[in-house]
């Protein structure tokens, strides 16, 4: 997410200086520290303005650095950019909730071994500890840390999405992807289409909105019929979209362990579970939300669909 050098630039960053003084106080060179420089102006995390043949910086007003500023000015003591080097913010992502190796390592997708890299120097300043069972948690007052990384991960994200948009709502990130909902149509590679005009892929036309879906992903490269009704369920949880759902998982044949993967992935496993639950009992348990089985019987034919 950020290198130990970049952070140290924003540390090191109070007020408005030129990039000559920020090199001055980093001890490094001036080419260095341009292009370090050049990398945090991208990510929206540092302002820069010519003043003649110099250039002035600041820090942006990213809510990200508001809590590097916290944490840096109430423990000066430690020091963060080489503890927050590497893998670490990666993994300190996770730590909202106290967490073992191996769902650290899954969820940030690096190995084990790296996580308990990352981990060892911050457990040995006593800023995380391993519960009973094996679970690494955040100790009292550092809390925040795991909040940083979430707002230097959303950062990335405006700034990404902001490269082709300036109309637009985030409706759901993780460390490296994030669902967006816009007026504009996204042509960039990593933004593949999702949401309700993608049914019609399946044999399913639903009607056209004016509001387009993407999933930004650098490492997905289609979009599966188990991720579009999750995606469905994050943009809309509705009576109208959860029987849209329904459609989709009578209509296609579903992996439902896959479906249950994606479902927590995008925290919308309860809603699908009772989806399941629906279509398993002929709509003997259902929710409010859900169609009594007879009115649904009519909806699958309105849609050719086969129950």
């Amino acid at each position: 997410m950020l290198t130990e050098g970049e952070v140290r630039a924003l540390t090191a960053l109070h007020g408005e200086q030129t990039v000559s003084e920020l090199a001055t106080n980093l001890d490094r060179s001036l080419s260095y520290t341009s292009e370090l420089v050049e990398r945090l102006e991208t990510a929206g995390l540092v302002e820069a303005r010519r003043q003649g043949k110099t250039k002035q910086v600041r820090l942006s007003d990213a809510k990200a650095l508001e809590l590097l500023t916290d944490l840096t000015q109430q423990y000066s003591h430690i020091d963060w950019p080489e503890l927050l080097s590497g893998a670490a913010l990666r993994v300190c992502y996770y730590l909202d909730t106290p967490r073992t190796v191996t769902e650290l390592a899954r969820r940030a997708d690096v190995h084990r071994s790296t996580v308990h890299r990352a981990l060892a120097p911050l457990q040995h300043r006593g800023i995380i500890y391993q519960t009973d069972d094996g679970a690494y948690a955040l100790n009292d007052g550092f809390e925040q840390l795991s909040t940083f990384a979430r707002e230097l991960a959303h950062q990335v994200h405006r700034q990404t999405v902001e490269e082709q948009t300036d109309t637009y709502s985030i409706l759901w990130e993780s460390l490296d992807e994030f669902l967006v909902q816009t007026p504009t149509e996204l042509t960039e590679e990593h933004f593949i289409p999702t949401g309700p005009d993608q049914f019609q892929r399946y044999g399913l036309p639903l009607l056209a909105r004016d509001r387009r879906h993407y999933l930004y992903s650098e490492t997905t490269n289609e979009l599966s019929p188990e991720m579009l009704c999750c995606h469905m369920l994050v943009i809309d949880s509705g009576a109208r979209a959860q029987s849209y759902c329904l459609l989709l998982l009578s209509h296609v044949d579903i992996d439902r362990d896959e479906l249950r993967t994606q479902a927590v992935k995008y925290g919308v496993e309860d809603v699908v579970d009772e989806l399941c639950t629906y279509l398993g009992t002929s709509g003997d348990q259902r929710t409010s939300r859900l169609p009594e089985w007879e009115d649904f019987q009519k909806l699958a034919e309105e849609y050719e669909v086969t129950l």
